[in-house]
């Protein structure tokens, strides 16, 4: 599995869990804005963002001219 679609199916069941927890809450009939409830499913969204983020910067950096890399890397060298 490549990591876009593991980032894929990690964002999804996180954004999928956190409806749950909105869902239970409101259930419950506990106000969302107070609630612990409501917190940690905003802490779910984030957790899903940045899943989605990191897949698209380490699919970028894969895609990236391997030429630029190594050029990267031998300039490094010439510093030290």
């Amino acid at each position: 599995m490549r990591h876009e679609e593991f980032a894929e199916r990690a964002g999804t069941r996180l954004e999928a869990t956190a409806d749950r927890l909105e869902g239970e809450g409101r259930r419950l009939g506990i106000d969302g804005g107070a609630s612990k409830i409501a917190a940690r499913a905003r802490e779910l969204r984030v957790a899903a963002l940045l899943v989605h983020e990191e897949a698209a910067a380490v699919g970028q950096e894969e895609r990236e001219d391997p030429r630029e890399k190594i050029a990267e890397n031998l300039s490094l060298e010439a510093q030290g």
